[in-house]
């Protein structure tokens, strides 16, 4: 049995600062490179560029690992879309004709900014009532602008975005960056930083800024994740061609654990493991649901991985599997706690140390004294076991 790995999050106050710092960090590096400036003779823009790969860096600090992994690859990843659409297709351009040096930092400020939003414990507990109203905000944008202003261009983008949240179930880091890009875009083109054209590509009509903009935003977003994802499946590729074949089973049984979750079908409708009742695939020998929960966790949805931990545990407790019930009680107890609600948080990881004192008593006050310390600081994540069983 393989010991459970912990990592210690960002403190919750820390990452607050960093969100509230969000809007006046957009101010001070576009109104440093404001047209206004520039005419009277001062080039603000060196302000920017320092201000942004400076601001990036105190964010980074506030992400998890693999979130820093994703900011820092946004970096390079931006640039490349800078050129294409403003240099290349110029769908807008920016006053000095290329592509300022901060710009691309920019975008991943932005990006880091949402994931931020998305886990802070007033979001979390608030999911469904923001989706609803963000969804609303942001079809009503498309609608309006399309017949009061006859954008087609964002009447494009809409429709890119409306499939773009049925095939991710309306996921609420999306819906937060389009107000983040919205509010950019405002700024940025009311003081002269850059332009759209009005006729992109002779064929569309657009105003300036378009409320679509934040569109080209959640592409990359997806492109940036999918590509890292298969980056990592690369690398267990390499190191072991055993791990990649039942890294491909282990997709496919948990494909179909996800829909069966999605539907709401009972426990007993899952389809019968193959793989995965012998591969340890991160969570225990055949806890599949388990690891669908921590990939829950880690994007911040709280409700389905809960709803992924308390049928492991229900699992677990057929099999007379007293470890995993344990620890699937710890998890989902994090989730609670990370959710603002400490008093049914405390008796379900309380529940897992009291399991440890009987056959690892060492560990079982490590997790007291960390569940004391969750407490005081909740994670913004779940802590995930490397494996178990």
């Amino acid at each position: 049995m393989r010991h459970v790995m912990t990592s210690r999050p960002p403190t919750t106050r820390w990452r607050s600062w960093l969100i509230a710092g969000f809007g006046p960090i957009v101010v001070f590096a576009l109104g440093s490179d404001s047209a206004w400036l520039a005419a009277n003779g001062f080039n603000g823009q060196i302000l920017s560029n320092m201000a942004a790969p400076f601001y990036l860096l105190l964010l980074l600090r506030g992400l998890r690992p693999e979130q820093r992994l994703m900011a820092l690859v946004f970096v390079p990843f931006s640039a490349l879309g800078e050129y294409l659409f403003s240099l290349v297709f110029q769908l807008y351009t920016y006053k000095s004709g290329g592509v300022p040096f901060y710009i691309p930092f920019g975008h991943a400020i932005l990006f880091s900014t949402g994931m931020l939003i998305v886990e802070t414990a007033w979001v979390t507990q608030r999911r469904r009532q923001l989706r609803i109203a963000l969804l609303g905000l942001h079809l009503g944008l498309f609608g309006g602008a399309l017949v009061l202003l006859g954008d087609t261009l964002s009447a494009v983008l809409g429709l890119i975005f409306v499939l773009i949240m049925v095939a991710y179930r309306g996921r609420l880091l999306y819906l937060v960056m389009g107000v983040l890009v919205l509010y950019i875009e405002l700024l940025g083109t009311a003081l002269g930083c850059w332009r759209w054209d009005a006729a992109p590509f002779g064929l569309l009509q657009t105003t300036n800024p378009p409320v679509g903009a934040f569109v080209c935003y959640v592409i990359a977003d997806i492109v940036v994740i999918q590509a890292l994802t298969w980056w990592h499946w690369l690398r267990a590729t390499r190191r072991s061609p055993q791990i990649a074949r039942g890294t491909r089973a282990d997709y496919a049984h948990k494909l179909a654990l996800a829909r069966m979750l999605h539907t709401e079908q009972p426990l007993a409708a899952a389809p019968t493991p193959t793989l995965s009742e012998t591969h340890a695939d991160g969570y225990g020998d055949g806890y599949s649901l388990g690891t669908l929960g921590l990939t829950y966790a880690a994007l911040g949805d709280s409700e389905r991985a809960i709803t992924c931990f308390e049928r492991t545990r229900a699992l677990a407790s057929e099999r007379n599997d007293g470890y995993i019930q344990a620890l699937a009680a710890w998890h989902i107890g994090q989730e609670r706690l990370r959710q603002g609600n400490p008093i049914a948080a405390r008796p379900l990881m309380q529940e897992y140390i009291d399991y440890l004192v009987s056959v690892r008593h060492a560990e079982a006050a490590s997790y007291a004294a960390e569940l004391a310390a969750l407490e005081n600081n909740p994670p913004a994540v779940s802590v995930k076991p490397s494996n178990g069983g």
